[in-house]
């Protein structure tokens, strides 16, 4: 089986990881990826599609999107219009989940949405001037490495996800409406399997849900999203899986189940290979 985990430096204490205005092309774009760091993307110029979760997203000049850990993604730049980027990747240790006396904290903004599966804002004039200079902070502080820069680094990073919770532009209130495609089945495919990750998921049964032939549906699914059925299956089966163990008391073989996997050898194997540790093992580390 495929594995769609993106690697990351070793990052210790500091959980960051900065790529500055990397130009993507169909040719050299990441097929697909899942990891458990967050991610924030900035959109410099070029055009393209953005698969995130469950839906596709228009990508243009001026475009943030917040993407939680653990959401399969994959990013569809246009062939005459290639998109530069800069992103910026850091680890659940970066936000603490402190209130300071308000309803708001920074990790609520992403469960936010995730909740709405709202993934994307676009900037006005104003704001892509004041998020370049965000950018162009954080390369200065990431190549100087300076005393104190991964509390300067910190810094930007708070400031920046402050600004999309504050302004009533980024706010990600509203739901942004998920790009069209040529194959509107595919859609509704992604979320009823979102919906049934308990029950057998078979080739032959969704390509009967959709209407299309399975040959076709093989095909669409794998251009659109970058990822065999399988695969794709198996990575949301494990995200479910993940909190699960973090958030209930339930036994593995239990939650097994409830996932949707043939046995408890077969959850242990597929779990391991996702995140190279046992779902037992996960669960420990994941609470402590």
């Amino acid at each position: 089986m495929h594995t769609i985990i993106k690697q990351f430096p070793e990052s210790g204490d500091f959980p960051f990881h900065f790529v500055y205005k990397d130009t993507k092309s169909p040719q050299n774009e990441l097929s697909d990826h899942m990891h458990e760091w967050y991610e924030i993307v900035y959109v410099h110029r070029g055009e393209g599609l953005f698969f995130i979760d469950q839906a596709f997203y228009p990508m243009a000049e001026g475009d943030v999107f917040l993407i939680p850990g653990d959401t399969i993604h994959r990013a569809m730049p246009d062939k005459h219009h290639p998109v530069t980027s800069s992103i910026v990747y850091f680890g659940e240790r970066l936000l603490p989940d402190i209130s300071l006396g308000e309803s708001f904290s920074l990790p609520l903004l992403f469960r936010h949405i995730q909740h709405r599966q709202s993934y994307r804002a676009s900037l006005d004039f104003h704001d892509r001037k004041r998020w370049a200079r965000h950018i162009e902070e954080v390369k200065e502080e990431s190549d100087r490495r300076g005393q104190g820069y991964r509390f300067a680094l910190r810094l930007i990073l708070h400031r920046m996800l402050l600004e999309l919770a504050r302004s009533e532009r980024m706010s990600f209130q509203e739901s942004v409406p998920p790009a069209p495609t040529r194959y509107p089945w595919l859609h509704e495919m992604l979320g009823y399997i979102d919906a049934h990750l308990d029950r057998p998921l078979s080739l032959s049964s969704l390509a009967k849900e959709a209407l299309v032939s399975p040959e076709h549906f093989t095909r669409v699914f794998k251009q659109m999203t970058g990822l065999r059925l399988t695969d794709y299956i198996h990575s949301k089966r494990i995200v479910k899986a993940k909190r699960l163990l973090r958030h209930s008391a339930l036994p593995t073989h239990e939650i097994a189940v409830l996932c949707g996997f043939e046995s408890l050898p077969h959850f242990h194997r597929i779990f391991k290979k996702h995140t190279e540790s046992t779902p037992a093992a996960w669960r420990r580390a994941s609470r402590g």
